[in-house]
């Protein structure tokens, strides 16, 4: 997948991770917790998700880690890569995943924040966080390094 959204958006490295994430916290429990669930009805969850993600994309954000670089972007219906907003080279540091409050309730809740060095930050839905996980994990990794 992350090697399609790298081509979709005409990014010329090799794509090692992508996470489908929410500008802010609010869209990202209205409309994350939302998606999440209609993942698992049968029959027509995958419906009721598409319906939801064509209200919501204007919210969405793409963060597609390559073999160089982390991009984040605006999101397009049908995941599309919209206008590129952010992009910040690979490498110890760049990201922190969940969150630094204390309070057991907000850890739950943010437990999908990606936080970047600069202080942008995109929120990953809560049941499915893998994505957002190997994100940080790859985004902290040097470029050029294994892949």
């Amino acid at each position: 997948m992350a090697k399609r959204m790298a081509k979709r958006a005409k990014v010329p490295e090799d794509a090692v991770a992508v996470a489908f994430t929410f500008n802010n916290l609010f869209t990202m429990v209205v409309f994350g917790i939302v998606e999440d669930i209609a993942k698992l009805i049968p029959s027509v969850g995958d419906l009721i998700e598409m319906a939801i993600s064509l209200v919501s994309f204007y919210w969405h954000r793409v963060v597609l880690v390559t073999d160089r670089h982390v991009y984040i972007y605006r999101d397009l219906p049908f995941h599309r890569p919209g206008e590129q907003l952010h992009v910040f080279e690979r490498g110890p540091g760049l990201v922190t995943i969940g969150s630094p409050k204390t309070g057991w309730w907000s850890k739950f809740i943010r437990r999908g924040q990606l936080t970047f060095s600069d202080g942008t930050v995109v929120y990953h839905g809560i049941l499915w966080i893998k994505r957002a996980r190997y994100v940080a994990q790859e985004g902290n990794i040097p470029p050029n390094s294994a892949v």
